[in-house]
């Protein structure tokens, strides 16, 4: 029930299928969740007085800035509340409910996706069209405006991505945001091993084509051979050649960010010009990486610290169809920096409770803040996991009152098999 629980909890947060585009879908998964939690006793006085005490933080917050700063309409504040109960809670409620094992049946569930995507990936390569075609003819609809896609539940064909490999998600570099996660989880879990998950994983990295994922696996293989002993003057002789050699000859690396980069300033320039376009004939206005997060710092500045909404694009007027994809700077807009300091701190109190050295903890930053800056991942109930899965990775100590609420959980709880 568990995996079931994790695999919905998947589907629901990688925007490939069409589970996340009804709201009414959201209240049904919370609505799972809850039954499953009762069913099997796994809710205790503690994760109450815990979701509680989060929710009466977040409300107080997005109310004092609501009316001490930004001064925008009551639909901007209704926003950040809603965004509390339909994106926040279904994290807080599989945190709750897989508790300590939530690690362990989030990075199975993504490597077991990973499985499946890559014989249909390679299928894909030779047969494209006729992937497309056959998705097409069974109308799941993945809800995706700006791709031309057809969903499978389980993998996504995304034609504008013909040669590359989108998995359970959206497109190649939101597929490969999950499988970073799920193979720093997994490497966390199994003490950094090179075992058939982590190769699985390996594997779908390579087959994502993803600029921004390769670069967070380089990250993400430094911390495995750091972890394993190897000195930084060793990897520094092997890889740093390497590196510069792919960054140069792989037409997916360096070209394609200058490329970006440059387009994003050209846009930049015109951008009135630009949105009136998109207006015009009804389409959302493609923000990229680089110019998106200028756009935002230029337009809120110190606004940023605490915030300015959900929807904060839509107090720029002339920008209300516009589609940013700068994760770290569109968080800053929506909750502000202090909100983001605080996921990060989360983040290393949870791997710190793996016994991640703090050299570690900063190749988890790293890597996070490197795929948060090219996709808008961290409003995403995948990375508000990680405001609550350091309370559950391993119990602090606690009083006898909520030991007691513990044991009683431990006798009810069904054996459970890896």
């Amino acid at each position: 029930m568990l995996y079931f629980a994790t695999f919905i909890f998947m589907l629901l947060t990688a925007n490939g299928t069409f589970v996340p585009f009804s709201n009414i879908n959201w209240f049904l998964v919370d609505f799972l969740f809850i039954w499953i939690g009762l069913e099997q006793g796994r809710f205790t006085k503690r994760d109450l007085r815990f979701g509680a005490s989060f929710a009466i933080m977040w409300i107080g917050y997005c109310t004092l800035r609501s009316i001490f700063l930004t001064n925008l309409p009551s639909r901007y504040y209704v926003s950040d509340i809603v965004y509390l109960f339909k994106y926040i809670l279904p994290s807080f409620l599989y945190c709750a409910l897989l508790k300590d094992q939530a690690i362990h049946y989030l990075s199975k569930v993504i490597i077991d996706l990973t499985k499946i995507s890559i014989p249909l990936y390679c299928l894909q390569l030779v047969a494209g069209p006729a992937i497309y075609a056959v998705g097409s003819a069974l109308n799941i609809p993945p809800e995706v405006p700006v791709y031309h896609q057809t969903n499978f539940v389980v993998f996504t064909y995304v034609q504008e991505h013909a040669h590359q490999n989108s998995g359970f998600s959206w497109e190649p570099g939101a597929f490969g945001f999950f499988l970073i996660i799920g193979l720093m989880l997994h490497l966390f879990k199994n003490g950094f091993k090179m075992d058939s998950g982590t190769k699985w994983l390996i594997a779908g990295v390579l087959t994502t084509l993803s600029t921004t994922t390769y670069v967070a696996f380089s990250v993400v293989m430094l911390m495995y051979y750091r972890a394993n002993g190897v000195k930084l003057s060793t990897l520094a002789i092997f890889a740093v050649p390497a590196a510069v050699v792919a960054m140069f000859q792989l037409p997916f690396l360096l070209d394609k960010v200058v490329e970006i980069y440059h387009h994003d300033m050209r846009d930049l320039q015109n951008i009135a010009t630009l949105a009136a376009y998109y207006e015009k004939v009804g389409e959302q206005m493609p923000f990229n990486r680089f110019s998106s997060a200028l756009f935002i710092y230029n337009q809120y500045h110190e606004k940023l610290i605490l915030g300015v909404s959900n929807i904060f694009i839509e107090s720029v007027p002339y920008l209300k169809n516009a589609n940013t994809s700068s994760g770290i700077l569109e968080y800053f807009a929506k909750f502000g920096i202090v909100a983001f300091v605080l996921l990060f701190t989360r983040m290393c109190q949870f791997y710190k409770k793996f016994g991640a050295t703090g050299e570690q903890m900063f190749y988890c930053v790293l890597l996070v803040l490197i795929l948060g800056f090219s996709e808008s991942i961290f409003v995403l109930p995948m990375m508000t996991n990680f405001y609550f899965l350091y309370f559950y990775a391993k119990p602090d100590e606690v009083s006898e009152e909520e030991e007691l609420e513990d044991n009683e959980y431990i006798e009810h709880q069904p054996v459970l098999q890896p």
